[in-house]
């Protein structure tokens, strides 16, 4: 792969003209402006339509006529804000480089642009730019973590990661719990959300059967503990069918015998997730007779084990960022943070901007996340886009 440096960028790109590096399938801005939203268009509402799906196969409860419509309202919104960011590479690339820029420039070219089109956010309720927020923190830390790795300053290994993520996870759910009490919570988008810390008390319990009083459930706890389990792991599995099937789907035969035992690897780090947090907590509760947001700690560390069935850097890093998210939650509830001050939105343009840049500029150390979603967005088209990058890259080291 090329890694484009200010330097080589500069020298190989900086005189091009805008059909010869943003729009090669077409020689009109204007053309270029049409064909590219008409792509995003289709390519936006596509993965949109498999994001909400997954949330609500997450959300693991049926949704009434309200909860659908509600949904379906949403779909629309994301959809605009998907189809607005990918579309707008193209036009404000044009208009920046007519209006401001005579000549492409390693930072004008993809940074600016797409930190301003960032801006479309705003096409989302407020408690959803916060979740889109989340997300593209972890994938700028995926993205830095990436490249400390491939300079040779850090080596990434499933070991690691699952360190990481058990210690993530022990913060994380201790957070969750105590933020269950607080009027307005966080709107967090997780594999499922710990119930409040019970405050009945009751004398301690041995063995698993029955329910101590104090445990934050109401049936048996072996039920409670399977019942978790088994939906989880039904969701992990049904997320790696649909990513497995839905390309394939013209072809249904083909798709249903590409299905293998591995594609179950997601469905047991769900349900062991699920399972060990809550035995613990179960365990701990009918020890001492009483609920603690504590009791997360230990449960959230060792339920990290389950990570190890299924390892991946940007959910080992998921933790750490939901986490940050709850801390600066609490910020705006205590006025740390001033409520007038956009800065989720602030943040999210410059995320957006970094990891878009890092996409075109250093395709290497990318998240793979970011990849996928400019190719569905788009279309493809972004593929064209990197391609004719490439090829000016190319022919000026060959020179």
């Amino acid at each position: 792969m090329v890694e484009a440096s200010k330097l080589w960028f500069e020298d190989a790109c900086s005189t091009c003209r805008c059909h010869e590096l943003i729009h090669p399938w077409t020689y009109r801005c204007s053309d270029a402006t049409r064909t590219m939203l008409i792509s995003c268009i289709k390519g936006s509402y596509k993965f949109y339509a498999m994001v909400y799906l997954i949330q609500i196969l997450m959300r693991g409860k049926k949704l009434g006529k309200k909860e659908m419509l509600e949904q379906f309202k949403l779909y629309l919104k994301s959809g605009v804000f998907g189809l607005t960011v990918g579309s707008s590479f193209v036009t404000l690339n044009c208009i920046f480089r007519r209006l401001f820029f005579s000549e492409f420039s390693y930072y004008n070219t993809v940074l600016l642009p797409c930190t301003v089109s960032g801006l479309a956010v705003y096409c989302e309720p407020p408690y959803r730019r916060v979740m889109v927020l989340n997300l593209f923190v972890n994938l700028v830390f995926e993205y830095w973590v990436r490249t400390l790795e491939m300079k040779g300053w850090l080596r990434r290994s499933p070991g690691k990661e699952t360190l990481v993520f058990m210690l993530g996870s022990a913060l994380f759910f201790y957070l969750m719990r105590l933020d269950r009490d607080n009027d307005k919570r966080t709107p967090l988008f997780w594999f499922f959300t710990p119930p409040r810390v019970s405050k009945e008390t009751g004398e301690p319990v041995t063995g698993i059967h029955g329910k101590s009083p104090a445990c934050p459930h109401k049936e048996p706890c072996i039920n409670y503990i399977l019942k978790g389990t088994a939906q989880l792991f039904g969701v992990g599995c049904a997320m790696t069918m649909l990513r497995t099937l839905i390309p394939k789907i013209l072809t249904p035969v083909k798709a249903f015998k590409s299905l293998k035992m591995s594609h179950m690897k997601l469905g047991l780090f769900f349900g062991g997730y699920i399972g060990i947090y809550r035995l613990v907590v179960c365990l701990l509760c009918r020890a001492h007779g009483k609920d603690s947001a504590m009791y997360a700690i230990p449960a959230g560390f060792l339920s990290g084990l389950a990570f190890r069935a299924s390892p991946s850097t940007p959910i080992s890093l998921a933790p750490v960022t939901s986490s940050l998210q709850i801390l600066g939650s609490w910020g705006y509830q205590k006025g740390l943070i001033p409520e007038k001050w956009p800065l989720v939105e602030i943040l999210y343009c410059l995320c957006q901007g970094l990891l878009f840049h890092a996409r075109v500029m250093h395709e290497d150390v990318c998240p793979r996340y970011i990849i996928n979603l400019m190719h569905t967005v788009t279309s493809s088209k972004a593929d064209e886009i990197q391609s004719a990058f490439i090829q000016k890259m190319l022919k000026y080291a060959s020179g």
